[in-house]
């Protein structure tokens, strides 16, 4: 997801005295998704040093509680406490090198299924992480259903509605305040002749629309979010180097070659992306958004929706007219 992030002079309130323990400032971040075959939460401490933060940042014991901490997750049905899931921890050897610590990560997992919503039944999660000298404490509402699906067939990049913004049509989702709109194109391409064909994706943040917003335009029980069909070119353009098609080079399309997917996030995810993505070593309750009892951090909700759709009017014969691009039309779901 590409949800803005933006800076903002706000704080949830937290139980703690954040600034008489400058170097046991907890940091939690987590998203729970009921479709998801595993769930992480990520715990660390704030950086802290006296020399420079940055090589601090790169170091894990700075980072990383020693141990393993009690962690665990109360589910709730309808309000009622039915069950307890204990996490336990795993690390990661993929992440990619920054500022922090890589490509090892120390992460609190599950694998338990999470309650999925329905019509009679609305799950929720208290996270409560046991410090040696705190208890963290966390819930969120969980988001979506099996109501929450895709409607369209299909999205639409005809020239001629150039400059008109077009409709895409879903199912929301319970319990969401924020929805995050993608696209992935992916096609097929041959070097040469004799040479073995790749598949390359282009992906495509349409945009972020606002449950408040969505409300507004409503179409038989459904939302619909709009996109302009250039944007759609632009984005191809820059993807695929313009006109610089190689000589012989050929790339395959299928009947749906677009993948559109919906990520719609909890309240407290919007509130998060929203207002904070910065820990200050100075002031770090005054930069940090945080629905964190005791720390700094997020604990939220949040499910994904993708389909297969066509490519509507003129789409597709103007991706194969295009000479220097070279597109062909191979047939089929798969490219």
């Amino acid at each position: 997801m590409m949800l803005a992030l933006a800076l903002v002079v706000a704080s949830c309130s937290t139980d703690v005295d954040l600034y008489a323990e400058p170097k046991d400032i907890p940091i939690v971040y987590g998203v729970l998704n009921s479709d998801a075959d595993t769930n992480f939460i990520k715990i660390t401490h704030a950086l802290y040093a006296s020399d420079d933060p940055l090589q601090t940042a790169l170091n894990p014991a700075e980072s990383n509680y020693p141990g393993k901490l009690d962690v665990r997750l109360t589910e709730y049905i309808n309000g009622d406490s039915v069950r307890q899931i204990i996490l336990d921890t795993i690390t990661l050897h993929n992440k990619p090198s920054g500022y922090f610590y890589a490509p090892d990560q120390k992460m609190y997992y599950t694998t338990e299924p999470l309650g999925h919503n329905t019509a009679n039944e609305l799950y929720g999660y208290r996270l409560t992480v046991v410090l040696p000298n705190r208890v963290l404490s966390a819930y969120t509402d969980m988001v979506g259903s099996s109501a929450f699906r895709i409607q369209s067939l299909g999205v639409n990049f005809s020239p001629e509605y150039f400059g008109v913004s077009q409709s895409f049509l879903f199912h929301p989702a319970v319990n969401a305040s924020i929805y995050d709109f993608d696209l992935a194109f992916t096609f097929k391409e041959q070097r040469t002749p004799d040479s073995d064909s790749i598949q390359r994706t282009m992906k495509w943040h349409i945009g972020t629309y606002y449950e408040q917003d969505l409300v507004h335009h409503v179409v038989h029980d459904m939302y619909n979010f709009k996109y302009r069909p250039e944007n759609f070119w632009y984005h191809l353009e820059e993807f695929i180097g313009g006109d610089t098609c190689i000589q012989g080079l050929t790339r395959m399309l299928s009947d749906q070659a677009a993948l559109v997917i919906i990520t719609a996030g909890s309240r407290t995810l919007q509130d998060y992306m929203l207002y904070s993505n910065v820990v200050s070593q100075e002031h770090p309750s005054d930069y940090a958004f945080s629905n964190i009892e005791g720390a700094i951090g997020v604990f939220a909700s949040k499910m994904t929706r993708s389909q297969h759709v066509g490519l509507g009017g003129t789409t597709m014969p103007r991706l194969i007219a295009d000479p220097r691009w070279g597109f062909k039309f191979s047939g089929g779901v798969d490219p």
